[in-house]
């Protein structure tokens, strides 16, 4: 006597689920050629609902805000943002990040420093080879994540820098 209720079968997968991946796939986000001159790139990098810039201007200090944070660190992206407090909010967002971008680098260093300094302690010729490099690393990281962000701005888009560099939600 067979039993055939016994028998498992296992589950078959579907052309509508997605892949078993860290990246979902979506289709690309639609592309308007009228929106204000700028078209975003095909992967979907503009946020949803977020307006385009205004004008060359507004990108120029979007830029502006991303490649001034290696020389002033904090204090041209923050004249940026409060400058475009009033009907600019693509280059205050842009803004907004690179200060955001520039407090962490600002906090990474100086744990980068603290630890150079603990090791210190113990002996100079060892914090000196784990601090200096550890501050490099971190500088040359955020100097990467800054250049693609001004470039991004530069297409009109809005991309988010990533979370380990994001001082806040």
């Amino acid at each position: 006597m067979h039993n055939e209720s016994a028998v498992a079968v296992a589950p078959t997968r579907t052309d509508r689920e997605e892949p078993m991946t860290s990246r979902p796939m979506h289709p690309p986000a639609p592309i308007d050629p009228g929106a204000g001159g700028f078209m975003p790139a095909d992967d979907g990098a503009r946020l949803a609902g977020a307006p385009a810039p205004a004008s060359r201007r507004e990108v120029h200090a979007a830029m502006l805000a991303y490649l001034g944070v290696p020389f002033t660190l904090v204090l041209l992206p923050l004249v940026i943002y409060l400058a475009s407090l009033r009907g600019r909010p693509f280059a205050r967002w842009h803004a907004a990040q690179a200060v955001n971008v520039a407090a962490t680098a600002i906090l990474y260093t100086m744990c980068g420093l603290i630890v150079g300094g603990v090791l210190a302690l113990d002996s100079v010729q060892v914090a000196t080879l784990v601090a200096v490099p550890l501050v490099a690393v971190v500088w040359i990281s955020v100097l990467v994540v800054l250049v693609r962000a001004a470039a991004a701005a530069s297409r009109g888009e809005r991309r988010p820098v990533p979370r380990w560099l994001r001082f806040s939600r």
